[in-house]
């Protein structure tokens, strides 16, 4: 990744967005170190428990880790760190052509939405274009944008944390903390940024895994709700701690839902793939089965002997599970590449039969 020039726009960017949102925080974390450190310590377990969470819930296998981590960077501190002048920007117009008082009501409702989701996603095409196997289809970008969200909600729920110290007059940090971690995190945290960007990353999946006029305007209207689905969230409409819950509800019903459509898609190839390589004779009878579930390639890999036959078994299940996805689409797709699979899986399944101690795999 380190030849291509989105890796380097992507490492320069989160760097930029790093220093600026220090400029910003830098003040007030100096200022209120035990509070800063607080909302830290809560924040950083729920950043690696939604980070492990988000990874898993692909059906067959975990999203990578470098390129999950990859998503969280880019929201966490590219994202935020250039959304805090542009939204400022953006509201500081508002305040200008509708007056301040609308503009304090709705003007994070109006600014919030097209920035950080344009920013949000923009990490997705990043990534994208950076490792182009990353993103096949609207399971992925679904994965991709939650992960790239969860970045950015991490880092704008530390961002309340300092906010609530100052609002609260700095007279009790960690109590000002663990005020905002309830509200931003527990009451908020299960409907926030990570579903918005993910309903935009499935439509931007299917763009960027085949793109067409069909899937340019599945990509618009995902982005459109996701915009939408914000907007709701920053208004002034039902406002309240105790109303999170009606708030959130239809914000992670639109995930679900878009999860559940980009999930039965990527099943539903993942069937007919296999059937067909299985006709194909690439796969044998009953294998699709075990490459379908994560339990079955689990316990067969404890049933391999350690070593070269379990490498081969790990390597042999990484190439046909490729081979499979491979189908889906992507940018820079070669036609070439099934046949190579193909060969591959055949080469590997004879180097496995033929390890000491190995049955045939069947």
């Amino acid at each position: 990744m380190t030849r291509r020039p989105a890796f380097w726009l992507w490492a320069a960017t989160c760097l930029a967005g790093a220093w600026t949102a220090w400029r910003g925080l830098d003040a007030v974390v100096r200022a209120f170190p035990v509070g800063s450190a607080t909302g830290l310590a809560l924040l950083v377990p729920t950043l690696a428990l939604g980070f492990w969470m988000l990874r898993r819930l692909h059906p067959v296998r975990s999203l990578p880790a470098g390129y999950a981590l990859i998503a969280v960077a880019w929201g966490g501190l590219a994202a935020f760190g250039l959304a805090l002048p542009a939204n400022a920007a953006f509201q500081a117009i508002i305040a200008k052509t509708a007056g301040p008082v609308f503009n304090a009501a709705w003007g994070a409702s109006i600014a919030a939405p097209v920035d950080e989701e344009i920013l949000k996603l923009l990490g997705v095409v990043t990534l994208a274009l950076m490792a182009p196997s990353a993103i096949r289809g609207p399971l992925d970008g679904w994965g991709y944008g939650a992960l790239t969200g969860l970045g950015f909600q991490v880092s704008e729920n530390f961002l309340y944390v300092l906010n609530t110290i100052v609002l609260t007059g700095a007279t009790q940090d960690v109590n000002a903390a663990l005020f905002s971690f309830g509200s931003r995190v527990i009451g908020g945290g299960w409907c926030s940024h990570w579903a918005m960007t993910a309903v935009g990353g499935a439509g931007l999946g299917c763009l960027l895994g085949r793109a067409s006029r069909t899937s340019a305007v599945i990509a618009a209207g995902a982005f459109v709700l996701a915009m939408a689905l914000h907007s709701w969230w920053d208004s002034p409409l039902l406002h309240g701690v105790l109303l999170l819950p009606v708030k959130g509800a239809p914000i992670l019903l639109a995930a679900v839902v878009t999860y559940r459509l980009a999930r039965r898609r990527y099943l539903s190839h993942f069937r007919r793939t296999t059937h067909a390589e299985t006709v194909r004779g690439v796969l044998v009878p009953g294998e699709g089965h075990v490459l379908a579930y994560r339990k079955w390639r689990e316990k067969e890999r404890w049933e391999v002997p350690a070593g070269e036959p379990r490498r081969l078994l790990a390597r042999l299940r990484a190439t046909e599970l490729e081979l499979i996805e491979e189908g889906l689409g992507g940018l820079e797709r070669d036609p070439r590449a099934a046949d190579r699979l193909r060969d591959d899986v055949r080469t590997l399944r004879g180097l496995l039969n033929a390890s000491e101690g190995r049955p045939r795999v069947a």
